[in-house]
C-alpha cells in the first residue's frame, strides 16, 4: 500500500510541478546559446513527452553552466525512465544547490519512500511543505499514512514534528479530521514530551477535547496518565492560583449574559486568589468546570466559600458527574456564608462507567433578578471516607 501510495503521490507532485515552471518554446530561439534558455526548452520538451530532445538539451546546458539546477533536474527527470541510480544522482545534485527545485524534491521524496529511506522521505517533504501551501494536504495524507502503517515512519516524523516546521499547526489540525489522526497524535505527544518541540498546551487541550467528545476516554485517561499534563493530582489548582495547564483538565471559566467567573485576587486575605462568581441570578449557565481522573472507590470533596451578595438565595451548584453514565456523584448548593466557610462531602466513585468525571458550577434561574456574588477557595478531593459534613 505504501509503495503504491508512493508512486501515485511522488510523480502527482513532480508532474504538477514540472508543468507550472514549463516555459514557452520560443525561449532557446530568443538565446540559442544561453544555458538558461537551453534548460528552459529542455524542460518544455520534457512537458510535452519529447525526453529524448529533453536530455540533448539539458546537456547542451550544462556544458555551458554546471550548475544549472533546472538543467540538471530535467536530465535527472529523464534518466529516471530507465536508470533510478543517476537520476537519484542527478536530482540529489539539483536538490541540495536548490531548497526551492520543488519537482526535484518531489522526486526524490518518492524514490526514498520506495526504498523505506523514511528519514529522507520525510527531509524532501519537508521542503516541500514549508513552501508550498498547496501541496500540504497531499503531503500530509503521506506523513499521517506512513505513520501509521510501518513503525520505520514514526521516528522520521517525530524528528520533524519536534524542529516547530511553519507547517505543524496545519498538520496538527489535519489529524484532527483523519481516521488514524488519534494513533499519531498519541505517538508524538509521547516522543517529544520530554524533548524541545514538545506540545504546546493549546495542542493538547485539542487532543484532549477531542478525545473527551467521541468518547476516547480511556485512551484519553492513558495518554494523560503518561504525559503527566497537568500534573496528576485528583483536582487541579485546587487553591485557584492558576497554574499553566491544558483543559479540560484544569478550571475553564464561562461568561455569558448576568455571569462572570474568574479568578482574582481576594482583597480580604491580602491578594490571595480564588474563584469570583457574579451573577444576576436569572440565567442558567455553567461558571466554571473541570475534568478530572478518580480512581474508583470513596472520596471527600472539600471546599471553603463566602458569600457577598445574594447570600440567602445564591441560585447555584456544584455538581460532579460520571462522564458515561451521567451518574450525579454528589451535589452542592452553598448557602448564605459571610464569613469563609468549610464544606466536606463525601461520595464514591463506581468502578464502572466513570473512567472521567465532570466537577461544574451551575446557575439557576429565580424569579427576578438579583445581584449574587460568590467566593470559592481551598477545594480539595481525597480518597477515603468521611464520617461527619461541616456546613
Amino acid at each position: 500500500m505504501l509503495t503504491a501510495l508512493a508512486i501515485w503521490l511522488g510523480w502527482q507532485i513532480v508532474t504538477a510541478l514540472v508543468v507550472q515552471r514549463a516555459p514557452p518554446e520560443s525561449a532557446v530561439r530568443i538565446a540559442p546559446g544561453s544555458a538558461q534558455a537551453l534548460s528552459r526548452a529542455a524542460e518544455a520538451e520534457l512537458v510535452a513527452e519529447r525526453p529524448d530532445q529533453a536530455a540533448d538539451l539539458a546537456i547542451l546546458s550544462l556544458r555551458a553552466a554546471p550548475f544549472d539546477v533546472r538543467a540538471l533536474r530535467v536530465l535527472g527527470l529523464v534518466r529516471a525512465r530507465t536508470d533510478e541510480g543517476a537520476a537519484d544522482e542527478l536530482l540529489t545534485l539539483a536538490g541540495n544547490w536548490s531548497l526551492r527545485d520543488d519537482p526535484s524534491h518531489a522526486w526524490l521524496m518518492n524514490r526514498r519512500l520506495r526504498v523505506g529511506d523514511y528519514v529522507g522521505a520525510y527531509g524532501h517533504a519537508d521542503t516541500l511543505a514549508r513552501r508550498r501551501v498547496e501541496l500540504r494536504p497531499t503531503l500530509f495524507r503521506f506523513f499521517t499514512t506512513a505513520a501509521a502503517l510501518d513503525p520505520r515512519a514514526m521516528p522520521a516524523l517525530i524528528d520533524r514534528f519536534g524542529v516547530m516546521p511553519n507547517w505543524r499547526a496545519d498538520y496538527f489540525e489535519h489529524l484532527r479530521t483523519q481516521a488514524d489522526g488519534p494513533r499519531v497524535q498519541a505517538a508524538l505527544a509521547v516522543a517529544l514530551n520530554d524533548r524541545p518541540g514538545r506540545m504546546t498546551d493549546l495542542e493538547l487541550e485539542a487532543i484532549y477535547s477531542d478525545w473527551a467528545t467521541i468518547g476516547r476516554l480511556p485512551g484519553l485517561r492513558a495518554l494523560r496518565t503518561r504525559l503527566a499534563r497537568p500534573a496528576l493530582t485528583p483536582l487541579h489548582d485546587g487553591e485557584f492560583d492558576d497554574p499553566p495547564g491544558p483543559a479540560p483538565f484544569r478550571w475553564v471559566t464561562g461568561t455569558a449574559a448576568g455571569l462572570s467567573a474568574s479568578l482574582t485576587e481576594d482583597g480580604s486575605r491580602d491578594g490571595q486568589k480564588a474563584l469570583l462568581v457574579e451573577t444576576d441570578g436569572f440565567g442558567v449557565d455553567d461558571a466554571t468546570v473541570q475534568l478530572l481522573m478518580l480512581d474508583p472507590g470513596p472520596h471527600v470533596f472539600s471546599a471553603a466559600w463566602r458569600t457577598e451578595a445574594g447570600g440567602d438565595d445564591p441560585r447555584m451548584t456544584w455538581t460532579l458527574t460520571c462522564l458515561e453514565s451521567g451518574q450525579t456523584l454528589f451535589s452542592w448548593a452553598p448557602d448564605d456564608a459571610q464569613a469563609w466557610r468549610r464544606r466536606r462531602e463525601p461520595f464514591v466513585t463506581p468502578s464502572v462507567g466513570c473512567t472521567m468525571q465532570r466537577l461544574k458550577l451551575t446557575t439557576s434561574r429565580g424569579e427576578r433578578r438579583s445581584t449574587i456574588v460568590v467566593w470559592f477557595d481551598h477545594f480539595q478531593i481525597d480518597p477515603g471516607t468521611v464520617n461527619s459534613q461541616e456546613n
